[in-house]
C-alpha cells in the first residue's frame, strides 16, 4: 500500500510531509535541518527549559536541541545522509571545491569537455555538485522562503484595506522573492569570491528569474498559488490586470512543458544569471558605452562549465531528442520571458509617480 505523502504529516513539527527522508515521514523544513545538524558534532545544542519543549510548525525554530533530539527519536538516521567526507564537501563552505574547478574552467567548452566515447556521461564530482546544488535550493532558497513568512506574510488580513494597497507592499513582496534566489545563486557561486568580484556585472540578471523560480516553488507545493493571489488588486492597479494575465500564462505554460525534474530549473537558474544581456535595457533618449559593458572572461568560462553540466544531465534524464526538444521550448519561453520584462520596464518607468517606484525597486537590487 503506498503512502499518500498529500495526506502524510511531518513526524517532527506536523507540517504536510513530502516523503519519506532519513526513514521518517518529514516536511521538507526538517529534512534540511536534519541534514545540516546531525553529523555537527562540533555544535553543542542546549535548550534553555529542560530539553522538553514541544516542536510544532510554529516553534521547530525556537530550540534546535529539542528539535534535533525529536529528530532522533522519531528514528530518522543519520547514517542514510551521505558520507562524512560527502557532508564535509557540502558544508564547507565550498559548493564545489575551488582546485576543481578552476582546473576544469582553464579547459572547458561546452563540446569538447565531453568524452568521445560517451558524450552524456556524468562523473563523480558531476554527481557531487549536482547533489550540492540541490541542498543548497532547499537550505538557501526555499528555507529562508518559508523564514521570511514572519516578516512578510503571503496574506496580511488582519491589516487594514488601505495599508494592503500601498506601494511598500508591493516592493516587499518583489524583494521575498528576489532575496531567495539571490541567496541561492552566492552560495552556489562563493567560491573566490565570484558574487563580490562580479556582481555589479549579473545584478541586473536576478529580477529576469523571478517567474522562471515562482514556477519551481509552485512545481514543489512551496507555494500553492501566484505570489499575488492575494494582492491581486495591489498588482494589477500597479502592472495593470493584461499583463498579471499574461504573466500567470507564461508561468502556467513553462509548468505544463517542462517535465517534472529537481534539477532542471535549478541548474537553469545558474546558468541564466550568469548570461550576459538577458535582463532588458531600461529605455533611454541616448545610450552610452557603459550601457553595453562587456563580461569578464571568468563569468563566460563559469557559465560554459554549469551548462556542460546542465547538457549532460538533461540527456541523463531525457535522452538527446527529447533533450533538445525541451532546450529549444525552454529557449523560446526565456525569450518571451525577456519580453514580459522589457513590457514591466515601460510600465514602471511610465508611471504617474515621478519614478517613485522605479527608484523603490532599484533600491532592492543593491544587495
Amino acid at each position: 500500500m503506498m503512502m499518500d505523502y498529500s495526506r502524510a504529516l511531518c513526524v517532527v513539527c506536523g507540517a504536510t510531509a513530502i516523503g519519506r527522508n532519513f526513514d521518517a515521514y518529514t516536511c521538507l523544513s526538517c529534512k534540511a535541518f536534519f541534514r545540516r545538524n546531525a553529523y555537527n558534532e562540533h555544535i553543542r545544542y542546549t535548550c534553555r527549559v529542560l530539553n522538553k519543549c514541544e516542536i510544532t510548525i510554529t516553534t521547530r525554530r525556537h530550540c534546535s536541541a529539542c528539535r534535533l533530539n525529536k529528530c532522533f527519536r522519531q528514528g530518522m538516521k543519520k547514517e542514510l545522509i551521505r558520507s562524512l567526507t560527502a557532508i564535509g564537501r557540502a558544508t564547507s563552505g565550498m559548493i564545489i571545491s575551488k582546485h576543481y574547478h578552476e582546473q576544469q574552467l582553464s579547459r572547458l567548452t561546452t563540446m569538447n569537455c565531453l568524452p568521445a566515447n560517451n558524450q552524456s556521461i556524468l562523473l563523480f564530482d558531476d554527481w557531487n555538485l549536482i547533489t550540492n546544488i540541490r541542498n543548497a535550493y532547499e537550505d538557501y532558497c526555499i528555507e529562508p522562503f518559508l523564514v521570511s513568512h514572519k516578516t512578510i506574510p503571503l496574506i496580511i488580513t488582519t491589516q487594514p484595506y488601505r495599508s494592503r494597497i500601498k506601494i511598500q507592499r508591493f516592493i516587499d513582496l518583489r524583494q521575498k522573492y528576489l532575496n531567495i534566489i539571490i541567496l541561492f545563486i552566492k552560495r552556489v557561486l562563493q567560491y573566490n569570491q565570484f558574487i563580490e568580484n562580479h556582481y555589479e556585472y549579473i545584478k541586473d540578471n536576478f529580477r529576469t528569474l523571478l517567474s522562471l523560480n515562482t514556477s519551481e516553488l509552485m512545481k514543489l507545493n512551496i507555494l500553492k498559488y501566484f505570489p499575488w493571489e492575494y494582492d491581486r488588486f495591489l498588482f494589477e492597479s500597479i502592472l495593470t490586470e493584461n499583463f498579471i494575465q499574461c504573466l500567470e500564462k507564461h508561468i502556467y505554460t513553462y509548468e505544463t512543458f517542462s517535465p517534472y525534474d529537481p534539477l532542471f530549473t535549478k541548474l537553469f537558474l545558474i546558468v541564466l544569471v550568469l548570461t550576459c544581456g538577458i535582463s532588458p535595457l531600461f529605455k533611454k533618449i541616448q545610450y552610452n558605452l557603459n550601457d553595453f559593458y562587456s563580461y569578464p572572461k571568468e563569468i563566460f568560462l563559469t557559465q560554459n562549465y554549469y551548462i556542460t553540466l546542465l547538457w549532460k544531465y538533461v540527456i541523463y534524464r531525457l535522452g538527446y531528442y527529447d533533450s533538445i526538444m525541451y532546450s529549444v521550448r525552454f529557449i523560446q519561453h526565456i525569450l518571451r520571458r525577456q519580453i514580459i520584462e522589457a513590457d514591466l520596464v515601460d510600465i514602471i518607468q511610465n508611471r504617474d509617480d515621478n519614478g517613485q517606484l522605479a527608484q523603490l525597486m532599484e533600491k532592492t537590487m543593491k544587495i
